[in-house]
């Protein structure tokens, strides 16, 4: 995971990116011309950043969380060890043991890349917007191509790592391993074997997680601070959709468009560039696009019969990148950069909409507390 310094991404701020709000803008394109704040200060990389959001400040989010440090480490390792112990509870409440687990030693945050700070210049130099240059792993991808840097990692830990519960797990009997894994990790939702992709999507956005393991983190994580973006979501979304549309936002957006087209490229915003490139990415890295159907029926395999050796090794098989995926994803990633360097250049990219509109993020968030302040009573400082 990259660390992010001083900045704990809150939901307000994931529903802000690529969005951001406006301070005044003064806007030039042609030879090397950017569209800036005018008389601001500008970050040089998302480390320089100085969050603010009303709506964050008012439940009491702190966004200021350093997932990386030492002391958010062991803060994390306090609450994990919290939630394992109300699922010993809930466990022995469906009639079933349950030993809790140490994932601790999978909660260290890696330091990745650390000469580059995260979308500086010389990052999107080498990352682009990071979208096809960060999806795998270098060790993945060879030298010759650009992945994230996964020098710290190990698969030891993994390998090592003795689940506490299988021995009793395996002493149940099938039927009752079934119950145990549902009352563990509950149930999925409902889904006929032809529903579509917007069905599917419907499907999981009116589910609600059940099992202890979903119920002792929504206890550690969740509260009154869930249960306002639970009743304030249709709100949130209406007033981050009405930003899309302000006329400072579009006349910002307009003129990095036309700055890029300028140098011969096309871009018209964040938003459908990420759509571009996922969408040339479907087909790159085996079947990791998403399965059309069952690729274990479709290989002729039957998992049933199947160690969990040997279902991880066909896993990996099946990602692995051949020759055809690499040569393709050379071109996209060398499209990537290249497009990434005259955005940025002219004012875009998602640092410079960050900056340039962060303002008008503000501003929104301000008005929306004002006009729902009777009804935001009981949620002030939920989040602390």
């Amino acid at each position: 995971m990259r660390k992010i310094p001083g900045v704990h991404r809150t939901r307000v701020q994931n529903a802000v990116i690529g969005i951001g709000a406006l301070a005044l803008l003064a806007s030039a394109c042609g030879d090397g011309d950017t569209v800036t704040d005018a008389g601001a200060a500008q970050a040089e990389s998302i480390e320089d950043m100085e969050w603010e959001s009303p709506i964050a400040d008012f439940l009491g989010e702190d966004t200021s969380f350093d997932f990386s440090s030492d002391e958010s480490q062991a803060e994390l390792a306090e609450k994990e060890a919290e939630a394992q112990e109300q699922i010993v509870l809930c466990m022995r409440e469906q009639g079933f043991e349950y030993v809790p687990e140490d994932n601790s030693q999978f909660m260290t945050f890696a330091e990745e890349d650390e000469e580059l700070a995260y979308f500086s210049s010389a990052w999107v130099d080498k990352y682009g917007f990071g979208i096809t240059t960060q999806r795998f792993a270098q060790s993945e991808v060879g030298p010759d191509l650009v992945g994230y840097d996964d020098s710290g990692f190990s698969d030891e830990a993994m390998e090592d790592y003795v689940d506490p519960n299988q021995e009793y797990v395996e002493a149940l009997s099938e039927g009752e391993q079934e119950a145990y894994y549902e009352a563990l990790w509950g149930t999925e939702p409902e889904i006929s074997e032809d529903a579509t992709d917007a069905e599917m999507e419907e499907a999981y956005e009116n589910w609600e997680p059940d099992g202890c393991q979903s119920e002792a983190y929504e206890e550690m994580w969740g509260g009154a601070q869930t249960d306002f973006y639970s009743d304030f979501g249709d709100e949130l979304d209406a007033l981050y959709e009405q930003l899309e549309t302000d006329q400072r936002v579009i006349d910002y957006r307009a003129e990095v468009s036309a700055c890029v087209a300028d140098k011969g490229f096309e871009y018209t915003n964040m938003e459908d560039l990420y759509e571009r490139f996922e969408t040339e990415m479907n087909n790159i890295g085996g079947g990791m696009g998403g399965f059309a159907s069952d690729p274990f029926e479709d290989s002729g395999l039957d998992p049933e019969q199947m160690s969990e050796e040997e279902i991880d090794a066909f896993f990996r098989d099946m990602a692995a990148l051949s020759d055809e995926d690499k040569a393709a994803l050379a071109e996209i990633q060398a499209d990537e950069i290249a497009l990434a360097r005259v955005v940025v250049d002219c004012g875009g990219g998602d640092l410079n909409e960050w900056q340039a509109l962060d303002s008008i993020r503000i501003e929104y968030e301000e008005q929306f507390l004002i006009d729902n302040a009777d009804r935001l009573a009981d949620y002030e400082g939920s989040a602390g």
